[in-house]
């Protein structure tokens, strides 16, 4: 069904699809994060990197204290005013250079590259909850109805 819409009502309908932004983007990172943290440890994990050697503390080495880089992978996500981030990040001190490498050793870039593995999946969380939002906002002015009482699909509208 088709409905013609004032330039008011179309205003105001976009306003709240603005209003609703950030919080969608906060839900939708809350989402990803947990993806590319659990590459992340993947990539630090022996076996399951897609490194010739895995970024990982042996417990025989005297020079590399546990836990293990994979034990230490923290994921967040920060919402300041309309900014949304999401961090993905190691605590080991030494995990920058591990990660770009440095002139010795090739880099291993296990936070980036889990970034990469579901860089498709991310995409679609995203676009997943910003449908989601429009349609909210879009049907619920259009219909003159909060989003849980929109009409069905097939459902007659008086």
């Amino acid at each position: 069904m088709n409905r013609v819409v004032t330039s008011e009502q179309l205003i105001s309908i976009l306003e709240n699809v603005q209003e609703a932004m950030v919080p969608t983007m906060a839900k939708a990172m809350r989402r990803a994060v947990p993806l590319v943290k659990g590459q992340a440890k993947k990539n630090c994990t022996p076996g399951h990197s897609p490194y010739a050697k895995a970024p990982y503390t042996d417990d025989d080495d005297p020079r590399r204290e546990p836990p293990h880089m994979r034990d230490v992978m923290f994921g967040k996500v920060i919402v300041e005013g309309n900014v949304v981030r999401g961090i993905v990040g190691n605590t080991k001190r030494y995990s920058p250079w591990v990660h770009d490498g440095t002139s010795k050793m090739a880099p291993r870039p296990f936070i980036l590259d889990a970034i990469k593995e579901h860089e498709q999946d991310i995409i679609d969380i995203f676009n997943e909850e910003i449908e989601t939002t429009i349609l909210q906002n879009v049907e619920g002015n259009l219909w003159g109805n909060t989003p849980s009482e929109f009409p069905g699909e097939g459902e007659e509208v008086e």
